[in-house]
């Protein structure tokens, strides 16, 4: 599953370059860039075009190639009631594992001692007390609103999982021209976990660029 590629990958998308990847590329030279060139892939099996969208692609700012539009949801909108139908076309689930879906081994949750799920994860956003909450929402009570609620605190770094998730879903969704597969996405995850508040920074920028997702 995670080396699939969107059906939308070797297609020139019919839309114009915004202010949205200049303003990301500003933000490269505190988080992206930041990464070095373990996180950055040229993805060179992929026409020029497709490259834009990465973290090396706006960093280089390639004049010669097509003007597109990157996209990204924010973790915010993943994780909506309203939203969770969203997921089916990523071939993704929200009980997915965690650790199984990213080849990590640290998402354990220490109340089961089982992995948390993709949807768990996106509630891990707490720091200092981390302490979970007692009750966790109920979509089919209240269809509007988040799906999860507070998990506690990320067990690598603030946030990391959070912004992980969105942009695996990102990757993984057919109508966000996201610039990585689900397989690069999930590599450089793997790859970057030394250097994990750098990550984070350049997911939260990556998903960040515009949700076209209604």
């Amino acid at each position: 599953m995670s080396d699939r590629i969107s059906d939308n990958q070797d297609t020139l998308p019919e839309t114009t370059q915004n202010d949205s990847i200049d303003q990301a590329r500003r933000k490269l030279t505190g988080a992206g860039a930041a990464l070095g060139a373990a996180a950055v892939f040229t993805l060179a099996s992929r026409p020029v075009w497709a490259n834009q969208c990465s973290i090396s692609g706006m960093a280089s700012g390639n004049l010669s190639a097509p003007k597109v539009t990157c996209h990204g949801c924010t973790p915010g909108y993943w994780m909506q009631c309203q939203h969770l139908d969203s997921w089916a076309a990523t071939g993704y689930s929200p009980n997915d594992s965690f650790n199984a879906v990213f080849g990590v081994t640290q998402y354990i949750n220490p109340k089961t001692n089982q992995p948390y799920t993709l949807l768990q994860v996106m509630g891990l956003q707490g720091s200092g007390n981390c302490t979970p909450d007692a009750e966790q929402p109920n979509c089919n009570l209240k269809p509007h609103g988040n799906a999860i609620g507070n998990m506690g605190c990320d067990p690598v770094s603030v946030n990391l999982g959070f912004h992980a998730v969105a942009a695996l879903l990102n990757a993984a969704h057919p109508d966000v021209n996201f610039g990585y597969t689900p397989g690069e996405l999930t590599a450089l995850f793997r790859n970057n976990l030394h250097r994990a508040a750098e990550l984070k920074d350049s997911l939260a920028m990556l998903n960040e660029r515009g949700c076209p997702l209604n």
